[in-house]
């Protein structure tokens, strides 16, 4: 089986760290059947003259990335302007280079990932070549996105053109079915971990290894600093205990837009000697800072089945969460961690302090996230594949 992938979320040259998570799932995924990525760079064409940006011409047009061949067309993008269009110009961008990769890879299926616009533009694009099309959402992509009216519809003809749609949750799922897509076309399919990465490492060695102090309280953010994420409640949180307390710590790692205004905050609170942004890591990095931890917090205000808590429990590591999407589904048990209602900084707080304070089973945590694999996840997705072709 031939299996063309389109999606926006997959790394490039400069973004080598963009969607871990679908980067190994096409790895895993690589192992059954044959596949090329179509991952289309945003292009906005009068910012290279108003910002001196010149960033796609930094990313090559064709590289491989974990032995899959990955193109990189750019699509055009008007920043916060007619967002409804972005699947038609999405379409229009990468028709060209879809028909070139056809000549030579004859794929037989499509698989997208992100609902609108990739997934919207491959619906097309499968129409066109009269290929049928499976599709993958996340959790933004409709517990937001549908949130606008156009764009709902947009999203609901999209999957409803779709022969499959795989969900990372039931909570998304039914999400699904509540905007009108048809639920006999809705497969959940939990994502996996890289067990061979995200494992049990001694804590004092981490800690040791990345300067940390061996005596402190450690709680630890990965993700990017998005609004979505919850990290002024994290902030406001946080800073109760700090500064009743200096033996605690606070370190993110990530980047993103919000940077600016967290930076404004710590300040604020004073506790700028209790946090760290450490900005991007490598994601085979994170392991050592989940290992170095005491408990991973994630205070986000909607999800899918964040990677990055499976990865926490797959290092043994607690996690303190918001009570949103599919997270309940992976926190079935307070031998896990603890959850939360989000923007609610004070539960937050006490939640933080509690599992700060308790004695936690790292190998119990570790022991139970076996059950998410990405192998099982390409097996289960492959055999979707063959369903309909």
């Amino acid at each position: 089986m031939r299996v063309l992938v389109i999606t926006n979320l997959f790394p490039n040259k400069l973004e080598p760290e963009r969607a871990t998570y679908n980067r190994q799932q096409m790895s895993m995924l690589s192992k059954l059947c044959e596949l090329k990525v179509t991952a289309p760079i945003a292009w906005f064409p009068f910012k290279s003259f108003i910002e001196k940006d010149h960033t796609y011409s930094q990313i090559p047009k064709k590289e491989i990335i974990e032995g899959i061949e990955t193109f990189h067309p750019k699509y055009i993008m008007t920043p916060k302007i007619g967002r409804s269009l972005y699947g038609v110009m999405f379409f229009l961008s990468i028709l060209v280079p879809v028909l070139k990769i056809y000549k030579t890879f004859k794929f037989d299926i499509i698989f997208a990932t992100w609902a609108y616009p990739d997934s919207f533009a491959a619906v097309l694009i499968s129409k066109l070549f009269r290929k049928p099309i499976i599709t993958k959402v996340h959790g933004t992509d409709i517990n937001e996105y549908a949130e606008f009216w156009l764009r709902r519809r947009l999203i609901r003809f999209t999957l409803n053109n779709s022969c499959c749609v795989i969900s990372v949750s039931q909570a998304l799922r039914n999400r699904m079915i509540e905007i009108g897509v048809k639920p006999e076309k809705i497969k959940v399919i939990y994502n996996g971990i890289d067990a061979d990465i995200f494992k049990l490492l001694d804590k004092t060695d981490a800690r040791k290894e990345l300067g940390i102090d061996i005596s402190k309280k450690v709680i630890l953010f990965v993700g990017n600093l998005k609004p979505v994420k919850g990290l002024t409640y994290l902030i406001k949180g946080f800073a109760g205990i700090a500064n009743s307390s200096q033996n605690v710590v606070l370190i993110l790692i990530g980047e993103g837009e919000l940077r600016k205004e967290l930076e404004d905050e710590i300040k604020k609170h004073g506790i700028e000697n209790c946090v760290q942004i450490l900005g991007t890591r490598s994601h085979k990095e994170i392991p050592k800072w989940m290992n170095a931890c005491d408990l991973l917090c994630l205070p986000s205000l909607n999800e899918g089945v964040p990677n990055v808590i499976l990865e926490a429990l797959a290092c043994g590591i607690p996690v303190v969460t918001s009570n949103v999407g599919g997270i309940p589904e992976i926190i079935i048990s307070t031998n896990y961690g603890i959850m939360v209602n989000p923007k609610d900084a004070d539960r937050l707080q006490k939640a933080l302090i509690e599992c700060l304070e308790r004695k936690w089973d790292r190998e119990a945590i570790h022991s139970y996230s076996a059950r998410f694999s990405w192998c099982y996840n390409a097996e289960m997705i492959y055999h979707e594949m063959k369903n309909v072709c």
